[in-house]
């Protein structure tokens, strides 16, 4: 008979295959092992390539049921995002709204919170089998000739670590040092192992993460890649930066941030806004990335309907598409867009909500001012007007341009969606580092976050944004750093990290807000919604997981708060 085990235990099985949300464990399938694939030639580059491979365009978690939003690495940007307040996933038909409102559905016996838990440990698996295949394991020398292979892997597992750790932890570790991330499973982690495996406090956590990446930067020290679809020691000082943000250590964010930049530049004004190249191709400022490409599963089956560009971008010209056509856009948060000074070419990402008021129900046609105004953004007008009124039953206000279809293709189906999404740039690492420069040296840090702030605003002063925030729990400098990481990183997975790494609040009942109805929620710190729940197999397998509380969702909204 055949039995079904947890996804942490089939990420500790030493079988190459991954392809589902359960594994089914069977010693008479046909399941190649690592010691078989290991020998097989060119075997070891491919589960390499895989790596970076598999984070997009391929259905991970649910084969053939084509859900929309399981299209990989960058549907995280969006299923964390929308849990705050900077992201309002609007209309009649967003697949991502069930992290937005529908907290119910978190709990441990639904499956979207099975979602993560599938992907995260899947691709782990994916790191600890091409370790195992470099014999790397408990950071020995690889293999000759492996040494990248080995490093890319303990680059990508600490990343998606990282990632995960943030976001099952029972507290911010601002709030508390010793709460309780995830369970730790590593190459050498055996089946029996994970059913009795602890979660990892935040030290643990941290202690493990920077191990990995050491052990990269030492194998990939001599290695040049190709494309930045590939992690290099940019990557790995980028991730330590990261690492070091969250764990307070000022002194290395601010190393590393700076390490990291080396050989990348910051987006002119003309690359951000570019209605051909905006943010779906590398630039000079992209440290690393994913590319959907047009033989992914993602654009070629469905419609195309489940990938990045379906969610997140409004211009092409066929009728696909949840953001463009379906009535599913993700638009900013109103007061987030009221914030930024009209000297800021970066708001011109977003259209403006005064447009809303020259939207006329009763014409014929869209009125030629409206026409007017929304070609500021978009050189197809009348199809950001169907996107976000005929289709959403919407409006105007905050929809995105930030992310366009590749030049030339808008009309292509489905072309226009095989796209390029950044994963580190290097104004997040300027940010980085001048918010840790500035919690040593509050004038250097101002000074650095000024240099910054006034390649995208020439008039920007300190102090600016002082009346944009809600909670007085962290300086006036880091508020003001974390504003422009709000504005500068929007959408690219950022803005619940940074709420729950400063214990911040969130705010979306407030006079004028375009956060919809009855999920319009104040609160003073970080909500318990963003703590993800284990899905109830792990508890049901690992004797020792303490498990997370289900979500609650308040009981209606908020009153309105007054800025």
């Amino acid at each position: 008979m055949k039995k079904i085990f947890s996804i942490m235990m089939v990420a500790a099985l030493t079988s190459v295959t991954f392809t589902g949300c359960i594994e089914e464990v069977d010693p008479q399938t046909s399941t190649v092992t690592v010691d078989q694939a290991s020998n097989a030639p060119g075997a070891f580059d491919n589960f390499v390539a895989n790596l970076t491979g598999n984070l997009t365009g391929q259905f991970i978690y649910a084969g053939s049921s084509h859900y929309v939003f399981d299209f990989g690495y960058p549907a995280f940007f969006l299923v964390r995002d929308v849990q705050g307040q900077d992201i309002v996933p609007v209309g009649t038909n967003n697949w991502f709204d069930t992290w937005y409102q529908d907290f119910a559905y978190l709990a441990p016996n639904y499956a979207r919170t099975q979602f993560p838990w599938t992907l995260y440990y899947g691709w782990i698996k994916d790191c600890n089998n091409v370790l195992l295949m470099a014999e790397a394991t408990d950071y020995s020398d690889p293999i000759e000739g492996r040494e990248a292979g080995a490093g890319i892997a303990y680059t990508l597992r600490a990343m998606f670590y990282l990632d995960i750790v943030r976001m099952y932890a029972a507290k911010p570790y601002i709030v508390d040092k010793n709460a309780l991330t995830v369970p730790k499973v590593t190459e050498t982690t055996t089946f029996e192992d994970c059913q009795n495996n602890p979660r990892m406090n935040w030290e643990e956590a941290f202690e493990f993460i920077l191990k990995d990446l050491d052990r990269a930067e030492q194998l990939l020290a001599n290695y040049k890649r190709s494309d930045v679809f590939t992690p290099n020691l940019n990557v790995v000082y980028g991730l330590k930066a990261r690492t070091y943000l969250e764990r307070q250590d000022w002194a290395n964010a601010e190393k590393y941030a700076k390490m990291a930049q080396e050989g990348f530049s910051m987006m002119s004004q003309e690359e951000y806004l570019s209605r051909d190249y905006g943010f779906n191709s590398p630039n000079s400022s992209w440290i690393f990335g994913v590319s959907f490409k047009d033989t992914d599963p993602n654009i070629l089956e469905n419609d195309g309907d489940s990938s990045w560009g379906s969610v997140m971008m409004l211009e092409n010209g066929f009728d696909c598409g949840y953001a463009a056509n379906y009535g599913g856009p993700n638009v900013i948060d109103r007061h987030l867009y009221e914030t930024i000074p009209s000297s800021d070419y970066r708001k011109l990402c977003w259209v403006d909500f005064a447009l809303e008021d020259l939207i006329d129900p009763d014409a014929e046609e869209i009125p030629a001012d409206l026409l007017k105004g929304l070609s500021v953004y978009s050189d197809y007008p009348e199809r950001l007007y169907a996107a976000g009124v005929s289709n959403a039953s919407y409006g105007l206000g905050g929809l995105s341009l930030k992310f366009r279809n590749q030049a030339g293709k808008a009309n292509v189906k489905y072309d226009a969606w095989v796209v390029d999404v950044p994963l580190m740039r290097i104004e997040e690492m300027k940010l980085i580092e001048a918010e840790a420069a500035g919690m040593q040296n509050e004038a250097r840090g101002i000074e650095l976050l000024t240099e910054f702030a006034r390649t995208r605003d020439p008039y920007y002063n300190y102090g600016t944004h002082k009346d944009a925030y809600y909670n007085t729990a962290t300086s006036q400098f880091q508020n003001e750093v974390w504003w422009q990481r709000r504005v500068e990183l929007w959408g690219e997975g950022f803005a619940t990290f940074d709420i729950k790494r400063l214990n911040k609040g969130i705010i979306r009942s407030y006079a004028g807000t375009n956060h919809i109805e009855d999920c319009r929620f104040n609160v003073e710190s970080a909500p318990n919604w963003m703590v993800w729940c284990f899905v109830n197999t792990e508890a049901q397998y690992n004797e020792a997981l303490v498990v997370n509380p289900n979500p609650v969702r308040p009981s209606g909204d908020s009153p309105e708060y007054e800025w």
